[in-house]
This record gives structure tokens, C-alpha cells and sequence, in this order.
């Protein structure tokens, strides 16, 4: 069995927004080549994690390590070195209106790895293809897109760089069923395929139990319970039942 490399370590972090704790002395840790899903209420520090570690937001106290690298002490320079190891994918996708499909998923390639445009017009109809979109959608506008191509489109613009670290923010979220299904497919299909490491926020479960190696599960600012997901289905945690049924039965659990 081969070693079980840690590729994301966060230590002791905090951070709070005003008068608000929203991360306390939090530690959480990701392997290689899993999908580690963080799932928790609304407003309890989910995304905020995720931009901890693609360095958007500085913690307070603790430490952030990305591949060997603490994240807090990377020159700007180094830290755009390690993002080019990393795709995210946005909530609702986040593509830039006034730019086509192509332009939105070679932002990247065309930006920050100054690919030639053809070599990346063929690159970006071959990410196109992965995520099940065909390549004549390169000239179209986000506007001209469903939901669920648009949340493609922004799943190919995050394996454009060929990542290391995918990073997804509610990625089913506003979507209708059939559409949600189909994109914890990819999640799936991109871990396969690519044998990346992620990290998926969600509130939804059943996306939560299909894509996910582990769960760990945010309450307080902490982590309060971190399993399989058949561990988190049957935990005996009352607020990690209450969240994962969905029962409003009863006061919220105390702890």
C-alpha cells in the first residue's frame, strides 16, 4: 500500500469578519488524490475554507500548507505558482458575460501560461469534450447557455490548466435534479480520470454521499465530525443527524 500523502493541511486556523468568529482554531486535513466534501449550514465558514486555501483570504491566526508550501508566507509571485496547480469552480460558475465559451475556459492558458490561441482553441474544445460539451459551443455567450452547460463550462475552465487541486463551491447549487446529477457525475469522472485532489462545499447530501471518499462536517467554526460517507450517514453526533436527515424536529442540538 503506497504512502498516504496529506496535500492540504490546515492548522489551528481563525478568522472572523467583524465581531464574528466565523472560523475557530480550525483544523482539517486533505489526501491525495481524494474528494473530501465540507458540508455544513449556510454562512458557517464552507467557502471561506476554500479560500483559505486557494489563497484569497489570509487567516487570522494558524496555518494554511498546499503541497509542502504554507500558504501565509508565499511571495505573491510563488503564490500565483501554486494557483496554477489549482482549478475552482465557482458557485453558479462565475463566467465572465461579455467573453465566449473559449475565452472564458482559456482565460487561464491564454493569461497566465501564454498558450497560442490555436494550440489553445484545440486544447479547450478537448476539456469541452471531457465535461460532455461539444466543441462548436466555443463561440456562444453564458447568456445562450442552460444552468447546467454554463456550470460545465466552469468545470472546463478549471481542468483547462490541467490542476493538481480542484476546489468546488456549491457546485450543484440552483440547479434542477436531473442537471445536479449530472455534474456529481463529472466530480466523479474527474477524479477517475484526472486523479486530481477535492475539495467540494455543499449542503446538499445526496451530492455529499456520491462524489465524496471522506465528509467532515463544519458547526462552531471547527470541525465536529469527519468520516466516510457511510460514517457521517450513521453518526451518532445530534447535530450531525439532525443536519444530515434534515429533521427541524425538536430545539437545535447544544454542544
Amino acid at each position: 500500500m503506497g504512502q498516504i500523502v496529506k496535500i492540504i493541511q490546515l492548522k489551528g486556523v481563525s478568522k472572523s469578519f467583524g465581531d464574528r468568529r466565523v472560523l475557530d482554531s480550525l483544523d482539517l486535513d486533505v489526501y491525495s488524490g481524494e474528494t473530501l466534501v465540507i458540508i455544513g449550514r449556510s454562512g458557517v465558514g464552507k467557502s471561506t475554507i476554500l479560500k483559505h486555501i486557494a489563497g484569497l483570504l489570509p487567516a487570522d491566526q494558524g496555518e494554511i500548507w498546499v503541497e509542502g508550501l504554507e500558504v501565509g508566507r508565499l511571495k505573491e509571485r510563488e503564490m500565483n505558482e501554486l494557483r496554477k496547480k489549482m482549478g475552482v469552480v465557482f458557485q453558479y460558475a462565475a463566467l465572465f458575460d461579455s467573453l465566449t465559451v473559449f475565452e472564458n475556459v482559456a482565460f487561464r492558458l491564454l493569461r497566465d501560461f501564454k498558450m497560442v490561441e490555436d494550440k489553445a482553441r484545440a486544447w479547450v474544445k478537448e476539456k469541452l469534450e471531457l465535461v460532455g460539451l461539444r466543441g462548436d459551443l466555443l463561440d456562444l455567450k453564458p447568456a445562450q447557455l442552460s444552468g447546467g452547460m454554463r456550470k460545465r463550462v466552469g468545470l472546463a475552465r478549471a481542468i483547462a490548466v490541467d490542476p493538481e487541486i480542484i476546489l468546488y463551491d456549491e457546485p450543484t447549487s440552483g440547479l434542477d435534479p436531473v442537471s445536479s446529477e449530472a455534474i456529481n457525475d463529472l466530480i466523479v469522472d474527474m477524479q477517475k480520470k484526472l486523479r486530481v485532489t477535492s475539495v467540494v462545499v455543499t449542503h446538499d447530501m445526496h451530492s455529499a454521499y456520491k462524489v465524496a471518499n471522506r465528509i467532515a462536517m463544519i458547526y462552531d467554526g471547527k470541525i465536529i465530525g469527519i468520516g466516510t460517507p457511510d460514517e457521517i450517514k450513521n453518526s451518532q453526533d445530534p447535530y450531525i443527524r439532525q443536519f444530515v436527515t434534515g429533521s427541524v424536529e425538536g430545539p437545535m442540538p447544544v454542544r
